[in-house]
């Protein structure tokens, strides 16, 4: 998607700020008109409005109380219908999406802030999320998920391989680190 600068979009504290992770994963996104769309971890749902913008179905996600209101408040600033989910992951979610989108705590850092908190390796939260994605997924559907240089990336591309297919679609670097978002797409075993 192309990033839409007539969006605005208003931070509540305690909310994570969109940063170039967020845009990048606007950016690399590819989607039609009228797809089920899951925003996982939606913040102040910059993600999920350009989604909405773009014709899609969306359902805005977190476990966050103050980042569903700021969601909630951005999507009407921005003239937009979304659903928004108090979840844990997928805990409150029912039925399936064509595309999952997921910024997620990919920091490899400890009792910080759960907006960035990826835990020891970065991936606490990636690997629950990638878990129990599939079952949320349409058959011909992506998850977009990004992730950090910092992260223990070869991990989780060993631990879902024969899950997920993987492929890169985005990458931005840093002066620390690299970003990237990958597009997973469910390998479906034919019996």
């Amino acid at each position: 998607m192309e990033i839409n600068n007539k969006i605005r979009i208003k931070r509540f504290e305690g909310v994570y700020e969109p940063a170039e992770d967020s845009y990048l994963l606007i950016k690399a996104i590819k989607v039609r008109k009228g797809d089920r769309v899951l925003d996982m971890g939606c913040g102040t749902g910059i993600v999920a409005i350009h989604l909405a913008k773009a014709g899609c179905d969306v359902t805005a996600v977190d476990i966050n109380e103050r980042a569903l209101e700021n969601t909630r408040e951005n999507a009407e600033r921005n003239g937009v219908k979304i659903r928004i989910v108090k979840s844990d992951l997928f805990s409150n979610i029912d039925g399936k999406f064509d595309i999952i989108v997921f910024n997620p705590p990919y920091l490899p850092t400890r009792n910080e802030d759960i907006a960035w908190d990826g835990g020891k390796e970065g991936i606490d939260v990636i690997v629950p999320f990638l878990e129990n994605a599939k079952t949320y997924l349409n058959r011909e559907g992506s998850i977009y998920l990004v992730m950090s240089s910092l992260s223990n990336i070869d991990k989780i591309v060993r631990k879902f391989s024969k899950t997920y297919r993987f492929s890169k679609v985005a990458e931005k670097r840093l002066f620390f680190e690299r970003l990237f978002v990958y597009r997973l797409q469910h390998i479906q075993l034919i019996f």
